[in-house]
């Protein structure tokens, strides 16, 4: 894709998120975005409550590999600390980099999903959530971080709303019984 066309692509997309009305529609302008800039095979959204030290997963283009729901603790692995605290992107190029990171990894892997993109969003100073793109060997070996930067961008207003949302759920959450990333 050339530098035109990649700028064509994110006002396209920018304009359209702003214009989409609920969730549902807002998605599939984000699930746009991310098969224009990247490609994937599987792709979710995670909001993430920093106060509360949780996640959860807010959408996903397969619920029979990810589903929809349920927190997760975070802060005590090196995913968390990467992505959620330094707010950096996280790139996986093979099976051992998907078995690092996920804990259904053996379920990611027979599907033919053996590299990861992992984008912060960040609002505010602060990361509130991650979108996750999942494809073939070295997908995305060659990424521009330029193009990280925008995407996560262009999708902060849907991950804030998301996050505002999740609040109530999470505020009477016990957490010592939940899985940690």
């Amino acid at each position: 894709m050339t530098h035109e066309q990649k700028l064509k692509c994110l006002a396209q997309a920018a304009h359209a998120l702003g214009r989409a009305e609920g969730a549902e529609a807002q998605w599939s302008e984000i699930s746009r975005l991310a098969e224009s800039a990247f490609g994937y095979s599987l792709l979710t959204g995670l909001v993430y409550l920093k106060e509360r030290r949780l996640m959860r997963r807010i959408f996903s283009s397969d619920e029979s590999i990810s589903p929809l729901g349920g927190f997760k603790a975070t802060g005590k692995g090196p995913w968390s600390a990467h992505v959620l605290e330094q707010g950096l992107p996280y790139i996986g190029s093979n099976e051992q980099d998907i078995r690092t990171v996920f804990s259904e990894a053996d379920l990611l892997i027979e599907r033919g999903l053996h590299s990861v993109l992992n984008l912060p969003i960040w609002f505010e100073g602060g990361v509130i959530g991650a979108l996750n793109l999942l494809s073939h060997r070295h997908a995305y070996d060659q990424v521009d971080g330029r193009m990280i930067e925008l995407v996560s961008a262009i999708c902060a207003p849907v991950f804030l709303s998301a996050k505002e949302a999740e609040q109530g759920a999470a505020a009477s959450l016990d957490i010592s019984s939940l899985d940690s990333v």
